[in-house]
């Protein structure tokens, strides 16, 4: 961000309460980001036992072999 903005100047130093609401039209022009990955969000009761990405990785790739091994039978 430029420094010189007023509308970042105009911002600095208030609390998130007093910041204006964004809308739609505000990243009407906003282009999806290329390097960011897929992100997903657990519900409460599946995060209380999956504390990490890993974890939660770990049960999917289980649960593919499980579908694969009773699949074939």
């Amino acid at each position: 961000m430029n420094k010189n903005n007023s509308a970042v100047k105009d911002q600095e130093g208030k609390p998130d309460e007093e910041m204006p609401e964004l809308s739609e039209k505000d990243f009407a022009g906003a282009k999806s980001n290329r390097f960011a990955r897929r992100m997903f969000s657990l519900d409460e009761d599946v995060s209380a036992y999956f504390k990490t990405s890993e974890a939660v990785n770990e049960a999917l790739r289980l649960v593919i072999r499980l579908t694969q091994t009773v699949s074939h039978q």
